[in-house]
């Protein structure tokens, strides 16, 4: 019951953690291109006459755009934690997992900018036909690397998961193999 309640909780604590995630995402890639937001996301969220300050309408974007990745992220995650031993190795080994999830998600992001960064030395606008690019955009090149750093971060996101998965069965399997070892040893 108590691996249960576990589950639970660390479903809505994803959620949350994706949620702030995605707002202090958006913080560095407002920096990058504040047009991004006022000229495409505000927009596309319906926040382009909401009287706040620009970087706290980015944040919202960024909590509203990031959150129900922690559904996916929460039940996954969540259940490969049943694995291990324990309602508190449980909780132990998905905080972990949640970290893993983060750093690569914001490398993944970081590694989308800087390619984005190579990839606009030169631009020709026919190699952004399917991207959503307003016409009054000033910094194109700007423009464009926020969108790399968006799209990789949602990538890096995804594969976080299979990630977290595989620390999970890593995880586990050395704790068994150290018990095997040493009858007494709780945790590697």
């Amino acid at each position: 019951m108590k691996k249960v309640l576990v589950f639970i909780l660390m479903v809505f604590l994803a959620i949350l953690v994706s949620g702030i995630y995605g707002m202090l995402h958006n913080q560095i890639s407002y920096t990058v291109s504040p047009e991004y937001f006022t000229k495409f996301k505000f927009r596309q969220f319906g926040l382009e006459n909401m009287n706040l300050p620009d970087r706290v309408r980015a944040s919202i974007v960024g909590f509203l755009a990031s959150w129900w990745m922690g559904i996916p992220i929460g039940l996954i995650v969540g259940v490969c934690g049943f694995i291990h031993a324990g309602a508190r190795r449980m909780l132990k080994m998905i905080m972990w997992s949640y970290v893993i999830i983060v750093v690569f998600t914001l490398l993944s992001g970081l590694c989308g900018l800087c390619y984005g960064w190579f990839a606009t030395r030169t631009i020709s606008i026919a190699d952004y036909e399917g991207w959503f690019i307003p016409n009054d955009v000033v910094n194109l090149r700007r423009f464009l690397c926020a969108g790399y750093m968006h799209n990789s971060s949602y990538l890096g996101g995804t594969l976080a998961i299979f990630i977290a998965a595989a620390f999970h069965l890593v995880v586990r399997i050395r704790t068994q193999l150290q018990s095997q070892k040493c009858p007494s040893a709780q945790s590697i």
